[in-house]
């Protein structure tokens, strides 16, 4: 008989309320993907074999969020990485292409740290792109009719800073997986765009299409402006 295959673990990190709201839709994302990882609901499972998922909650605050998230990477030596986090008033799922090297806070985080043009590493490139399947997971998204885009900016808050974080720990330190950032709108809204279950739907196609060891598709889905 031959041996069953090994369970991988899928790293998801959110994050805490910040500014006017008590809540954090990226919370409530990560926790109905767990729940549906727990019992073996979730199309990736079924595509890719025995996974489970973990999830971290990072707080809101320059630095630490990175550090937390890098310390469950290592932790964890995930198969891949999606970090989660709340864009209010987007109208769509958004899969970030880009972290840059730049902090730069219109509001203080949740620690009252509000930096300016300061880079997030000292030592690192301008920017690191992310490493999942996005045009791919773009396609699949878009034809099971959820909102969804590509974005070449996560801005300069917290979320950028955890997309950067990530890739320039995973260059550097390794392991060598897929890892990147989706931003949600605010799903407990009445006027959400995008309801928590086509939210949880979208990661989990855009987990399905990364863990496929595959370059990216090469097809147009990029902006004008």
């Amino acid at each position: 008989m031959a041996p069953l295959p090994a369970e991988r673990t899928i790293l998801i990190s959110a994050f805490e309320p910040f500014g006017a709201l008590d809540y954090n839709p990226s919370a409530d994302l990560a926790a109905l993907l767990a729940h549906r990882a727990a019992h073996q609901q979730l199309l990736c499972q079924r595509e890719h074999g025995p996974l489970q998922l973990r999830t971290v909650t990072l707080p809101v605050e320059f630095g630490r969020a990175g550090e937390l998230l890098t310390s469950a990477v290592a932790e964890a030596q995930p198969a891949a990485v999606v970090a989660l986090g709340l864009a209010a008033g987007t109208d769509a799922v958004r899969l970030e292409r880009i972290g840059v090297n730049l902090r730069d806070a219109r509001i203080p985080d949740n620690a009252g740290a509000q930096p300016v043009d300061q880079p997030i590493a000292e030592d690192g490139p301008a920017a690191w792109f992310s490493t999942l399947r996005l045009k791919a997971a773009h396609r699949r998204i878009a034809a099971a009719e959820i909102p969804v885009r590509l974005s070449l900016s996560a801005g300069t808050y917290l979320c950028n800073e955890v997309l950067y974080t990530l890739l320039h720990h995973l260059q550097r330190n390794g392991p060598a997986v897929p890892a990147g950032f989706v931003h949600v709108p605010d799903l407990r809204s009445p006027e959400a765009p995008v309801s928590l279950d086509q939210a949880a739907a979208a990661v989990d196609l855009l987990l399905t299409e990364s863990l496929k060891p595959l370059p990216d598709e090469s097809i147009p889905a990029g902006s004008l402006h």
